[in-house]
């Protein structure tokens, strides 16, 4: 039986985000977070480049987006970005 996948935010060095440290349920939900996060109070370009991570079933992260400007990301099913 295989652990449900989980989803964590990184910041521009590819790190757990310093302000969105957080394990996510569902890609939807991070990237939200993400957005709403971005949009309020990321007043530095540095923060505010995101990226996502998902849980491997051995434990450890996937890299599932590089870090972006939180700005272009989409959360439609037709693609997004982040």
């Amino acid at each position: 039986m295989s652990a449900q996948r989980r989803y964590r935010l990184t910041d521009a060095a590819m790190q757990p985000h310093p302000h969105l440290d957080d394990e996510f349920a569902s890609l939807p939900e991070a990237l939200e977070t993400a957005i709403h996060w971005s949009r309020l109070l990321a007043f530095d370009p540095i923060q505010a480049s995101i990226g996502v991570e998902v849980s491997t079933a051995c434990g450890s992260w996937r890299t599932l987006q590089n870090p972006t400007s939180a700005a272009a990301v989409t959360t439609g099913q037709g693609g997004r970005n982040l």
